[in-house]
C-alpha cells in the first residue's frame, strides 16, 4: 500500500471528474489498495477488493467509530451532535431502519407502481413536445423522480420546486472540500428540508393516511422507530432517491447519443432496456464512492487495515475493471456480464435500486419513443456539476 506523499486528485477537481479513469486504470495496475494521504483514507480501485468491503459485514458505517482524524469523519462533519441517518447506521438499528423502509421499495411494490410513475412521466413531458431543443436535465431528470418520489411519500407536488432546490444544495453533503458558501447553502437545505418534514409528521400524526411517512409514524408509535429516524429516514429517501436518479438519466441519456449504434439498437427493440439501464449504471455511475470503516486491525490482499481506518470503495473504479468486464471502456447495452457496484452491496445495497430501475426504464422508454430526432444541441455543449461523491450533469441540452 502507497505511503508517499502523493495524493489522488481534489474529488471536485473538475479534469477528474471529466475523466476519472485516467487516474483510476493507472492507480488500479500499480496501488490499486492506496493510501491517500491528502484525505487520510485507504482507496479501493480493484473490483474484488470493492466488493470484498461491501460484502463484509464487519465494516462499519458509522462514521463516529473512525479514527480522530479519518477522512469519514471530515466528510460527514462528525461532531458531539451528529446523529447518523439509515444510509451510515450500523446493525442492530440500521436492520430495523431498514425494516420499516424496504417494504415499500420492493420488487413487488415498485412494480405496482410503474402505471403511476409512467403518468407522471407523461405528465413532464407532454409540455415538451413542441419544442425545438430543451435542457433535459432541468425539465425533465430533475423533476421527474422528485415527482415520483413525493408521490410515494405522500406530501403532494406543491412544494416539488423547493425540493429542487433543496436537494441542488444539499449535493454538497459528501463534499470534504465545501467552500464557505458551499457550506452555508448546505446548511440551508438541510434546515429547509427538516423543518418541512417536521410539519408534514405533526399533521400525519394528527391525520394518519395509508402513505409511507404514516406508515413510518406508526411504527414509531409501536417502539419500532424514534422520531428522529422518522425524520431522517424522510429527508433521505426525498434527497437521495431523486439526485441519483435525475444522474442516473441525464448519464444514461448522455451515453446513448455519444453511441448512437447502441441507440438504434435500443429503439429497435425495446427488450434491451432493462440491460441498457444496468450498462449505463456500470458505465457512468451516478454515485461514484462509498466509504466503510474498519472495525478492527485486519488485511486486504496482504496490506493491512487499522481499526478506525476509512476504506474508500470506488464504485465506478470498479466497474471498469479489465478484471470484470472484458472492454470495460466499452458502452455495450448487449453486455453479458451486467455485474457492477453503482448501488453499493452487502447490508448497504441501495434499498431503491427497483425503484430507479423503474423511473429509467420508464424514463428511455418514453423518451426514445417521444423524441425519434433526439440528439446533442451542438451550440449548448454539456456541463457536468461539479459535487464530490454524485456524479452528473448540471445541465444537458438536447434537439428534438
Amino acid at each position: 500500500m502507497n505511503q508517499s506523499p502523493v495524493a489522488m486528485p481534489s474529488p471536485i477537481d473538475p479534469t477528474f471528474q471529466d475523466n476519472p479513469h485516467a487516474i483510476y486504470d493507472p492507480l488500479r495496475a500499480t496501488e490499486p489498495i492506496f493510501h491517500d494521504t491528502k484525505l487520510n483514507r485507504v482507496v479501493l480501485t480493484r473490483a474484488k477488493d470493492v466488493g470484498e468491503v461491501l460484502n463484509d459485514r464487519e465494516t462499519l458505517a458509522d462514521p463516529r467509530k473512525s479514527l480522530p482524524d479519518a477522512y469519514a469523519r471530515r466528510v460527514f462533519r462528525v461532531d458531539e451532535n451528529f446523529r447518523p441517518n439509515m444510509l451510515r447506521m450500523d446493525d442492530p438499528d440500521h436492520k430495523r431502519v431498514r425494516s420499516a423502509v424496504v417494504k415499500v421499495f420492493n420488487q413487488v411494490s415498485v412494480d405496482a407502481m410503474k402505471g403511476r410513475i409512467e403518468q407522471l412521466a407523461n405528465a413532464i413531458l407532454n409540455p415538451l413536445t413542441d419544442r425545438s431543443s430543451f435542457d433535459l436535465i432541468e425539465e425533465f431528470a430533475r423533476p421527474f423522480p422528485v415527482t415520483v418520489i413525493a408521490e410515494l411519500l405522500g406530501v403532494g407536488n406543491d412544494s416539488l420546486a423547493d425540493f429542487m432546490q433543496w436537494s441542488v444544495a444539499l449535493s454538497q453533503v459528501f463534499n470534504p472540500m465545501a467552500t464557505p458558501q458551499e457550506l452555508v447553502d448546505l446548511a440551508w437545505g438541510q434546515q429547509h428540508l427538516k423543518d418541512y418534514f417536521r410539519r408534514v409528521v405533526d399533521e400525519r400524526r394528527a391525520r394518519r393516511g395509508t402513505d409511507f411517512i404514516s406508515s413510518l409514524i406508526t411504527a414509531e408509535e409501536k417502539g419500532q422507530l424514534t422520531e428522529w429516524e422518522v425524520l431522517s429516514t424522510c429527508e433521505l429517501l426525498l434527497f437521495a432517491g431523486n439526485v441519483t436518479t435525475t444522474d442516473l438519466i441525464g448519464n444514461g441519456l448522455l451515453a446513448l447519443l455519444q453511441h448512437p449504434e447502441q441507440m438504434e439498437k435500443l429503439r429497435a427493440n425495446s427488450a434491451l432496456l432493462p440491460g441498457a439501464v444496468e450498462e449505463m449504471l456500470r458505465y457512468d455511475s451516478p454515485i461514484t464512492v462509498t466509504s466503510r470503516v474498519s472495525a478492527e486491525t485486519t488485511r486486504i490482499d496482504g496490506c493491512p487495515f487499522h481499526a478506525g481506518q476509512t476504506i474508500s470503495s470506488m464504485l465506478d473504479a470498479a466497474n471498469h475493471d479489465p478484471a470484470l468486464h472484458e472492454n470495460p471502456h466499452a458502452f455495450d447495452i448487449e453486455r453479458e456480464n451486467k455485474r457492477h457496484y453503482s448501488f453499493g452491496g452487502g447490508a448497504h445495497f441501495c434499498v431503491g435500486a427497483p425503484l430507479a430501475r423503474a423511473e429509467a426504464e420508464i424514463a428511455f422508454s418514453l423518451l426514445l419513443k417521444r423524441f425519434p430526432k433526439l440528439a446533442l444541441d451542438p451550440s449548448r455543449p454539456p456541463v457536468r456539476k461539479i459535487a464530490a461523491t454524485f456524479r452528473g450533469f448540471s445541465s444537458l441540452w438536447v434537439t428534438v
